[in-house]
């Protein structure tokens, strides 16, 4: 409902698994979402910002061999866990993943505003006493 009110493209940042049912949650929300945008004249893109393939090489995280009752596709070789990622980690990789799509003018504007606004609010906030 945010994408479509707010008429821009919208980016959904996805953490999951990386096993079949990681890749089956993201393409089954990323279709659903997408197609009810797409009729409210929104445009919305998914992106799996964790658990990627090259993450799990560059922080030498836990792998498992694919579940074999799970029959869904998956196109690695080994699974992990979202939750292999420590919090720190995690947390930098979902700052990064803001921060290179966020639009800076809006972020300049944001902060000029920010002194007004926020003088505007105890003043309010003063007069109710």
């Amino acid at each position: 409902m945010r994408a479509i009110a707010g008429g821009k493209e919208t980016c959904i940042l996805h953490i999951g698994d990386y096993d079949a049912s990681g890749e089956w949650i993201l393409t089954a929300l990323a279709e659903d979402v997408t197609a009810f945008a797409a009729a409210g004249g929104a445009e919305v893109e998914f992106v799996r910002v964790a658990v990627t393939p090259e993450q799990v090489e560059i922080y030498q995280l836990p792998t498992a061999l694919p579940s074999v009752t799970d029959r869904r596709s998956f196109s690695g070789s080994t699974t992990t866990q979202a939750e292999s990622l420590t919090p720190d980690v995690l947390a930098a990789i979902v700052r990064e993943a803001i921060e290179s799509r966020r639009d800076m003018n809006v972020l300049h504007q944001a902060i000029e505003r920010e002194p007004a606004e926020r003088q505007a609010l105890v003043d309010r906030l003063t007069g109710m006493g």
